[in-house]
């Protein structure tokens, strides 16, 4: 009996003979797929789509729509594909492939995710790996006596209003924000946790950092340096 794994083969077959599914749930920015059409004119296709064939000779695609419309772009005249006769396949089975290649992936490690990214070399490469800087940044804490267990950690501060109106609201906030931290701290929104609040936003508009944990290291970045020109002064 065929293993069923031998039911995928490679080729390398004509693009006009590829054909785009009916349906596509997984949606791309305009950036990242600029970036996409940029990272495979550098070093070609080096991940393949998944296609299945159909008795007319013509394939459809099953993952890697986005690949696809980026060769076309780059005017490629072939590409490689993995693909399988469509009789091989039930409709399940195809839509199922679809949305696993679309959803199955894991999560970052972001101690290692940092480690990697600061051995390219290249500002070019570096680029190419579109990573969100703001997500990997170090965090300086000169000045700062810290004991951590791991090499890096995320703080964030979650304000909230003296009223229990929304907490639903708040669940959701600090659910949704302890997945992406290693410190997690909530605060009432009284005038100094505003004031502090504003001054991240400021923080992160006059230096561009996206990132709240980000713009709160450059906020104690700042207040070190100021001690110490206030040291500097005194003395």
């Amino acid at each position: 009996m065929e293993k069923i794994e031998d039911r995928w083969k490679y080729s390398k077959v004509d693009i006009d003979l590829i054909d785009e599914a009916e349906l596509n749930a997984n949606e791309m920015t305009g950036e990242d797929y600029s970036q996409l059409v940029d990272n495979i004119n550098k070093s070609g296709l080096c991940s393949l789509p998944t296609c299945y064939r159909k008795p007319d000779g013509r394939f459809v695609m099953i993952g890697g729509h986005h690949r696809l419309r980026a060769c076309k772009k780059l005017h490629y005249k072939q590409i490689g594909i993995v693909w399988c006769d469509q009789s091989e396949l039930t409709e399940d089975e195809i839509i199922a492939i679809q949305l696993s290649l679309n959803s199955l992936h894991g999560e970052d490690n972001k101690s290692i995710l940092k480690k990697m990214f600061s051995l390219i070399k290249s500002v070019d490469y570096k680029k190419f790996a579109h990573i969100n800087i703001d997500e990997i940044k170090p965090v300086s804490t000169d000045g700062i006596s810290v004991f951590a267990m791991k090499e890096n950690f995320v703080f964030t501060i979650v304000l909230y209003p003296n009223s229990f109106l929304n907490v639903d609201e708040l669940y959701g906030d600090i659910r949704e924000q302890a997945k992406k931290c290693d410190v997690l701290l909530l605060a009432h929104q009284e005038d100094n946790e505003m004031h502090l609040l504003k001054l991240q936003q400021d923080i992160g508009q006059q230096f561009k950092i996206k990132s709240p944990a980000v713009s709160f290291a450059k906020l104690l970045e700042l207040e070190n340096e100021r001690l110490n020109q206030i040291k500097e002064e005194e003395s």
